[in-house]
């Protein structure tokens, strides 16, 4: 009775130590003991939210506008000889002679306001028009094609490194619930080795069945750590900022 009463005092003592360990959390790191894929939005929300915030697609879009307007530009720039003037001319010279009565009566104006338009056109420039307005839209699609073609590759990014993280989080998981295991293995077995039931040979063989799952432990947050890093980097945002509502 009373060694059962020990055993449970050990699985005890493991267990206030699994849930202290259990408390300690990367600097604004998630927890790999939670579930990353109910913490975080869904993949399709993450894109979305990377193509906001990606400096990298941020820039594509910028450039698709550039050309944009500037083949819009192109467009209008014959505009260029195209004046319009307004003012007020006096002298003795006319600058209107017509019939402006009813009778016919000639009418002659020295001064007054005046105005009218300009059109002055480059024939180079009229000649080349249709090549740089076609030259800048062709600027344009590409620019476009190109943005779409690294939206596209920058899916396959995000949707890569969403669900590595989502197996090495389970992969962490599984080992967490093994080093666990083996811990509470190892602390029965120096009970029993202390108290002669076991020689030091399987306490020794226990041990180290415990440090391998230790190590296997670390290596699973490591590989956890690296892809949450790397999913954080190409969305731009803090992923503990992403908690699905």
């Amino acid at each position: 009775m009373k060694k059962i009463f020990n055993f449970f005092v050990v699985i005890q003592l493991v267990l206030l130590g699994h849930g202290a360990f259990a408390q300690q959390k990367i600097d604004s790191i998630i927890d790999p003991k939670m579930n990353i894929e109910e913490y975080l939005p869904p993949l399709d929300s993450l894109y979305i939210i990377g193509l906001r915030n990606n400096p990298l697609q941020r820039l594509e879009q910028a450039q698709a506008n550039s050309y944009y307007w500037n083949m819009h530009y192109v467009k209008r720039i014959w505009t260029q000889g195209l004046g319009v003037f307004y003012n007020y001319s006096w002298g003795n010279l006319p600058f209107f002679s017509g019939p402006l009565t009813s009778q016919g009566q000639n009418v002659t104006l020295l001064e007054g306001y005046r105005f009218g338009v300009d059109l002055r056109l480059n024939m180079f420039d009229y000649l080349g028009y249709k090549g740089r307005v076609g030259q800048a839209r062709e600027a344009w699609e590409v620019a476009k094609h190109k943005k779409d073609v690294e939206a596209f590759n920058y899916k396959k990014d995000v949707a890569d490194y969403y669900t590595n993280l989502v197996g090495a989080q389970r992969i962490f998981t599984a080992r967490n619930e093994d080093l666990f295991v083996q811990q509470v293995a190892c602390a029965v077995a120096e009970k029993e080795y202390k108290e002669g039931v076991i020689k030091i040979g399987e306490y020794a063989r226990q041990k180290n069945v415990y440090a391998i799952a230790v190590a296997a432990q670390e290596d699973a947050r490591r590989l956890y750590t690296n892809y949450y890093e790397r999913l954080q980097v190409i969305l731009g945002v803090k992923l503990h900022n992403l908690k699905r509502k």
